[in-house]
């Protein structure tokens, strides 16, 4: 982990910058599949 924290440090603006979107893309579908995930367990729960 501190390697790549070390190696976007030294790295350019833009990659700085894609590095910080493809994060926050992963974080958002990560959170959106844990919901859907909690919604069909809550489904077939109910039934």
């Amino acid at each position: 982990m501190n390697g790549i924290i070390d190696s976007l440090r030294q790295a350019s603006t833009t990659v700085q910058a894609l590095a910080i979107t493809v994060g926050g893309l992963v974080g958002v579908f990560l959170t959106l599949g844990f919901f859907y995930f909690l919604i069909c367990l809550a489904n077939r729960t109910a039934k």
